[in-house]
């Protein structure tokens, strides 16, 4: 199995963090269901959408396909859970001092029903597949329905909070946020609402999707102010 540790975008045992751009807005999003008509669609359809950071999974969050991969903004890493890929993704603009390090494209990658797609570090993805799974998605199965708001700190989930599946979002300042799961649907990011390069942090997510924090789970943060909702 690969080992789905971050590499040096995901740096939570400090703060001081490389460089990977300046903010933007990001456009488009996974897709929440196929095309819809009078009837289900009986035959694979086109789709083309965009992801960030999160795991994201296929069935649930996009269709099931055979997809090309392209970073449209920012880097970051990309990882599957049935090893389809694994590699450092970004723009040009970041293949610096004549270093090849990240690749902006990936070709002909397959995710299945189930695989798990981890993005990391701040990039944005491009996927398109002209013959995506038709099957509608499925609803994430879980319970909880209410926001949780986090101040720095340490917290359990189930505890604390309920335990699930949930979208982080940064609401004040910047910091480290570590789940004791990190390496298995957890985070280990650094998030906030600040750009501050002079202080040594260049990207840092606003946002991280589908976050699993099952009952038992110890989430550490410092430094940022977390809202967290129920993933869908």
């Amino acid at each position: 199995m690969t080992d789905r540790r971050f590499p040096a975008l995901c740096l939570c045992a400090c703060l001081l963090l490389a460089g990977c751009g300046t903010p933007g807005s990001v456009s488009g999003s996974a897709p929440h269901s196929a095309p819809s008509g009078e009837e289900p669609l009986a035959v694979p359809y086109e789709t083309d959408f965009r992801l960030t950071s999160g795991h994201h999974t296929a069935g649930i969050d996009f269709p099931a396909g055979v997809y090309d991969l392209e970073a449209v903004q920012w880097c970051g890493t990309v990882i599957s859970s049935n090893e389809a890929i694994s590699l450092d993704m970004g723009t040009p603009e970041y293949n610096t001092d004549g270093q090849s390090h990240y690749e902006q494209t990936a070709e002909g990658v397959d995710l299945p029903t189930g695989t798990v797609l981890s993005l990391s570090g701040g990039v944005t993805l491009r996927l398109t597949c002209p013959d995506a799974d038709p099957a509608p998605l499925t609803p994430r199965e879980q319970d909880i329905t209410e926001d949780v708001k986090l101040a720095p700190g340490k917290y359990t989930a189930g505890t604390d909070f309920p335990a699930g599946v949930y979208d982080f979002t940064a609401l004040n300042g910047v910091g480290n946020v570590e789940s004791s799961n990190m390496y298995d649907g957890g985070i280990c990011e650094v998030m906030g609402t600040t750009w501050r390069i002079a202080e040594g942090f260049g990207f840092c997510d606003q946002k991280y999707e589908n976050v699993s924090l099952p009952e038992g789970t110890v989430l550490n943060t410092s430094g940022v102010d977390l809202l967290l909702t129920p993933s869908e």
